[in-house]
């Protein structure tokens, strides 16, 4: 990624991180639990109603003993989407590409590609798992009081990622939580605070330099 950014990640949901994009994965003969497939269409009917999409969210990073906190928002309009984690931006209108950097106050412009790993950060990865059983093996793992667990594994043995857990409430109807293992011992926990329909407009996904006085703009466009 062109930052090593503390946007780790924003799955997402932003589901993200999932695999290591470009790797073609193996054969795998195992199919998904039809079950969890259910779970997962019946999310993505019910959040593809929503004009537009706004979550609201914490992330923690484990890394040994090392442990740090964001907190953060994401706003989804079809291929728009708007990433607000610790003040850092990442906002794609569909054309174009920003990565703000608060603490350098330096914004980077890229041509957006949906073919590079940038669209990890795009909310409705998770909810077009259910139709995609070629890079992932996912299945119900357990259920309790507070809903059902799903555990995607890839299907590529060389990804950077060993699992993901997800957790959907006892109703269905939402995403409570995504936990990430990546192979290098990282642990990633991305908590849903809420998620509601919402009006937005094109100038929700564009980068607003006069909200940013002095931003330097690095732009990469070709």
């Amino acid at each position: 990624m062109k930052y090593t950014i503390n946007f780790l990640v924003t799955g997402l949901l932003l589901f993200v991180v999932m695999t290591a994009y470009g790797q073609n994965p193996k054969p795998f003969r195992e199919k998904s639990d039809p079950e969890a497939t259910k779970i997962l269409r019946k999310l993505k009917k019910i959040y593809s109603k929503y004009n537009g999409l706004e979550l609201k969210y914490s992330l923690v990073v484990d890394y040994g003993e090392d442990k740090t906190v964001y907190e953060g928002e994401v706003l989804q309009q079809g291929d728009k989407y708007f990433v607000k984690n610790n003040d850092n931006l990442i906002i794609n209108n569909g054309k174009t590409v920003w990565y703000y950097i608060k603490s350098s106050n330096e914004v980077q412009v890229n041509d957006y590609d949906p073919d590079e790993g940038d669209d990890i950060f795009s909310p409705s990865k998770i909810l077009n798992m259910g139709d995609n059983d070629e890079e992932y093996f996912y299945a119900i793992t357990g259920e309790d009081s507070r809903g059902y667990k799903i555990e995607f594994k890839p299907r590529d043995s060389d990804s950077e990622i060993m699992k993901m857990r997800i957790r959907v409430d006892k109703e269905q109807t939402k995403i409570s939580s995504i936990k990430v293992f990546q192979d290098d011992g990282t642990r990633m926990t991305f908590t849903v605070k809420s998620i509601k329909s919402v009006e937005l407009k094109d100038e929700n996904f564009i980068f607003q330099e006069k909200k940013h006085p002095g931003v330097e703009v690095v732009d990469l466009r070709e």
